[in-house]
C-alpha cells in the first residue's frame, strides 16, 4: 500500500454517504480528529500492510445514550484487501466536543485521561505476567481524546438488562476476577503499588466533591432527598450518610488492593451468546486500586435486585474467590492470597458506599436510553440536569417507569435503613 494518499480515499464525513441504511449528515464534529493515515493505522491493527482504503465515516453508535463519559461513534471503513472490498467498523470513544458544557466537564475533570493512562500504559503492565482469559476489549488506538477499540457488537457481544440473573451475575464475576488476579501478580512483579506506579490514573474524580463534581453530588443528594419525601420516607440522614461515599474509594491500609474499574453500571459489561456467557467490561473512565470488594460490591449493589442479594450472594462471593485462586494458581503466583475473610469482610465495609453510588447513579443510568440521549445531549438540559436539579425529571419519570420507579425506591430505602444503624457497620480500613 503507498504511503501517500490515494486519490480513490475519501474522508466521506465531509459528505454524505448512505451506509447500512443510516444517513451520516454534514459537518460531523468529529471529523478533524481521525484523519487518513490515522485510520489506515487502526485498520493495519487488524489486516496486513496490503489494504487500499476506500472510504471511513463515523456515526452515532446507537440513538440512545449508553454511556455518560463521552461521544460514543461507530467507526465505518470501506476497504479493499487483496482485491476484495470489504468493511470494517470500529468504536470511537470521543471527548463529546458536540455538547461543550459536558466536554469541559470531561477534560477538567481529568476523566478521559484515566482510561487513556489505562489502556496505553497499565494494559501492557496487567498482561505481561498474566496468561488467561481476557477481560476488556482491544484497543487499537489511544489519544489524549479518543480511543478506537474493536466493536465488540460485531463480535456477539451485547449490553444487557439492567438488571442481571445469576447467570450475568456469574459471568461477570468471572471476568472481574480474572482482572483482579491480573493486578495481584503484576504486582507481585513490580517496585511500587500501581497508585504510586500510575497516579494519575487512580486519582479520584467521581467522588471529589470539588467544583463541577461537587455540584454534580448535591444535585444527585438533593434528588434523593426529594424522592424519599415522595415515598413517604424521612429523607433527614440522606445527606450526611451521602458523603460516607468516600471512605469506600479509598486504597485499603490492611486488605490487598487491586486495580478496580469503579463504575460497574449494567452498562460497562457485555456479554457474547456462549452458554454460559463470557463478558467483558468496558469504560475504565473511572478507575481505582481499592480492595477486592470494592468492584464485587458495586457489580451487586449497581446490577442486581435487593432480593437476589439476599437469596444469593454468598454462592457468588464463593464463585468470584474461586476463580481468583484459581487464576493466580494457574498463573502460578508467588505472592501472598487474598483470604476468603479478607473479601466477606470487605463486603461488609463496601455495602454503605456502594448503595450511595446507587442513589447517585440510578436516577441517571436506568432511564429510558432514547430519554437519556435528549437530556444529555441538549447543552441547556445537560447542565440543568447534571449540576442543578434533576428531582422533578427523576420523579416524573418514576410515576411513569415501574421498573425505574421500583430500582430506585429500593435503594433509597434500603439506604435510609443502613443509615440509622451507622455507629453499627464497620468502616472501610
Amino acid at each position: 500500500m503507498s504511503t501517500t494518499t490515494d486519490q480513490r480515499v475519501q474522508i466521506v464525513t465531509n459528505s454524505k454517504i448512505e451506509l447500512e441504511g443510516t444517513c451520516v449528515p454534514d459537518g460531523n464534529v468529529f471529523d478533524r480528529l481521525l484523519t487518513v493515515d490515522v485510520v489506515k493505522d487502526i485498520v493495519h491493527c487488524v489486516l496486513d500492510n496490503n489494504v487500499e482504503l476506500i472510504n471511513y465515516c463515523l456515526r452515532p453508535y446507537s440513538e440512545g445514550k449508553i454511556g455518560f463519559l463521552g461521544s460514543h461513534q461507530r467507526l465505518c471503513v470501506t476497504l479493499r484487501h487483496k482485491n476484495r472490498r470489504k468493511s470494517l467498523d470500529f468504536f470511537a470513544k470521543i471527548i463529546p466536543y458536540d455538547v461543550p458544557d459536558q466536554a469541559d466537564y470531561i477534560i477538567t475533570r481529568g476523566i478521559f485521561i484515566k482510561e487513556v493512562i489505562f489502556y496505553k500504559e497499565i494494559i501492557p503492565t496487567l498482561c505481561k505476567s498474566y496468561t488467561g482469559e481476557r477481560w476488556c476489549p482491544n484497543c487499537y488506538k489511544v489519544k489524549d481524546n479518543y480511543l478506537i477499540f474493536e466493536d465488540l457488537q460485531r463480535e456477539g457481544y451485547s449490553m444487557r438488562s439492567k438488571l442481571f440473573n445469576g447467570e450475568l451475575v456469574t459471568a461477570a464475576l468471572t471476568t472481574i476476577a480474572q482482572m483482579h488476579a491480573a493486578s495481584l501478580i503484576a504486582e507481585n512483579h513490580l517496585a511500587k503499588p500501581f497508585n504510586k506506579l500510575y497516579p494519575r490514573a487512580f486519582e479520584e474524580k467521581a467522588f471529589n466533591l470539588i467544583g463541577k463534581t461537587g455540584e454534580w453530588f448535591n444535585a444527585g443528594v438533593n434528588a434523593a432527598v426529594e424522592v424519599a419525601r415522595y415515598l413517604g420516607l424521612d429523607p433527614s440522614s440522606i445527606p450526611s450518610v451521602s458523603l460516607k461515599v468516600q471512605d469506600a474509594v479509598k486504597a485499603s491500609t490492611k486488605k490487598s488492593n487491586v486495580v478496580s474499574h469503579g463504575d460497574l453500571w449494567a452498562n460497562n459489561l457485555m456479554f457474547n451468546n456462549d452458554t454460559p456467557p463470557k463478558c467483558l467490561l468496558v469504560d475504565f473512565q473511572l478507575l481505582r486500586y481499592c480492595p477486592l470488594a470494592h468492584d464485587v460490591s458495586q457489580l451487586l449493589y449497581l446490577c442486581t435486585s435487593r432480593s437476589f442479594r439476599r437469596t444469593q450472594e454468598e454462592d457468588m462471593l464463593k464463585h468470584y474467590y474461586a476463580v481468583l485462586c484459581e487464576t493466580l494458581k494457574a498463573n502460578r503466583f508467588s505472592g501472598r492470597y487474598p483470604s476468603w475473610s479478607e473479601l466477606v469482610q470487605g463486603i461488609e465495609e463496601q455495602r454503605l458506599g456502594s448503595l450511595i453510588t446507587a442513589m447517585l447513579y440510578f436516577p441517571t443510568v436506568l432511564m429510558d436510553e432514547n430519554l437519556g440521549a435528549k437530556i444529555m445531549n441538549d447543552p441547556t438540559t445537560y447542565s440543568e440536569y447534571v449540576f442543578r436539579d434533576r428531582a422533578n425529571i427523576v420523579i416524573t419519570n418514576m410515576k411513569q417507569d415501574p421498573e425505574y420507579n421500583n430500582r430506585i425506591a429500593e435503594t433509597i430505602e434500603e439506604l435510609i435503613e443502613l443509615a440509622s444503624r451507622l455507629n453499627e457497620l464497620p468502616k472501610p480500613c
